[in-house]
């Protein structure tokens, strides 16, 4: 018997037709902002990956049918809609748009502020295929085969019965409990042996953090991080760590420090994730930590100038045009990057397959620290 007890959400079965209807209808007048693929499972069901470009969670929040981003819905036999996986309204941020400018936080948000680490991999939804069985998907693709070592569906599910054998349960345990539940769970996949991505997650810290809980429904609710730390450990996932702050000054002197620090609760990690609710809904934005971010910029940049020739050599390439540096060390590691791919090509061998990313940062970064530049 599942111990994490939430309520049972009505959903408005019209408004979710309406909403699902209507992106149907967008895709047919605008096919290069709204895009659509179907996905035949294991049980016959069809379900339907709905994908926007990015530039239109920005320019046409107010017109669009839904601002969710990752979105599996499937056609009933009475022709009706329902969502089957359901992602976070895509969010901002700070000062990336009008409402997450601090002025608008202060004066339109309302608490608690519940702010959550942001783990640095890839999203992934876990919803219920039937009572008895999960469905993994990745923001917008559902694997037809669960023991691809590639795929990061395939890989999440591998990680979900992991978790859940931690705890002596099973998938019909948590497949019965998201089928009654009618939710979404949101987790971050974070597994350096499967992908690197800027932060390391290697041993005990490898597997899937588990960081939201939503309703299938057209708009966003999402349940609050306490439920959402019950939940991992009720299943065996990996927490996520959270505090809660009464005013938005309180956050923004969270960032402040952060920001300062690079850490958050002694760990490194990409940013925080703020919940919260605005004009009566549940909103989020995020605050990005800029030192992930110079990091990352070390990263894109190690991928523009690498090449490899085919006998598997690789070589630094000159830029086609200049590069666009906006942290001041980054230029220092462009030099240091170009003479350790001479004489250590092995960190890069596969640089652009996700692997290496991390010791290739960190070995710069001792450099830096020993005053070796």
């Amino acid at each position: 018997m599942v111990a994490v007890d939430i309520p049972h959400f009505v959903v408005d079965r019209a408004r979710v037709n309406h909403v699902i209807e209507r992106l149907f209808q967008v895709k047919e007048e605008t096919p290069k902002d709204l895009r659509s693929k179907d996905f035949v499972l294991e049980d016959g069901q069809i379900w339907t990956s709905w994908t926007m470009k990015e530039s239109v969670y920005k320019k046409r929040q107010d017109t669009f049918p839904t601002m969710s981003r990752g979105l599996f819905t499937k056609q009933l036999s009475d022709g009706q809609y329902q969502i089957m996986v359901r992602g976070y309204d895509k969010f901002f941020n700070v000062l990336e748009t009008q409402a997450t400018q601090w002025p608008s936080i202060m004066a339109e948000t309302q608490g608690p502020y519940e702010v959550m680490a942001k783990e640095n991999g890839c999203i992934i939804f876990i919803a219920a295929l039937s009572e008895e069985k999960v469905i993994v998907t990745s923001k917008h693709s559902i694997s037809v085969d669960k023991s691809d070592t590639k795929a990061h569906a395939a890989v999440g599910y591998m990680w979900v019965r992991k978790h859940l054998a931690s705890v002596q349960l099973g998938e019909k345990d948590l497949a019965a409990w998201l089928f009654d539940k009618n939710i979404t769970l949101v987790a971050e996949l974070c597994d350096d042996e499967f992908e690197q991505h800027i932060l390391p997650y290697v041993d005990k810290d490898r597997g899937l953090y588990l960081h939201g809980i939503n309703f299938n429904t057209s708009e966003l609710y999402t349940l609050s991080v306490s439920v959402v730390e019950q939940t991992a450990k009720e299943f065996g996932f990996h927490s996520t760590d959270f505090q809660v702050f009464d005013t938005a000054d309180q956050v923004k002197e969270f960032g402040q420090a952060m920001q300062q620090t690079g850490v958050y609760h002694s760990r490194e990690v990409e940013g925080a994730v703020v919940r919260c609710k605005r004009k009566g809904m549940d909103f989020m934005f995020k605050i990005k930590n800029e030192q992930y971010l110079m990091y990352r910029e070390y990263r894109e940049i190690t991928n523009s100038l690498l090449q490899y020739k085919d006998d598997g050599s690789v070589l630094v390439i000159e830029p086609k045009k200049e590069l666009k540096c906006k942290y001041e060390k980054t230029p220092f590691y462009i030099e240091w990057m170009r003479k350790r791919v001479l004489d250590h090509p092995e960190w890069f061998a596969e640089y652009k397959a996700n692997k290496g990313v991390i010791h290739v940062r960190q070995e710069f970064e001792k450099y830096w620290d020993n005053g070796r530049l």
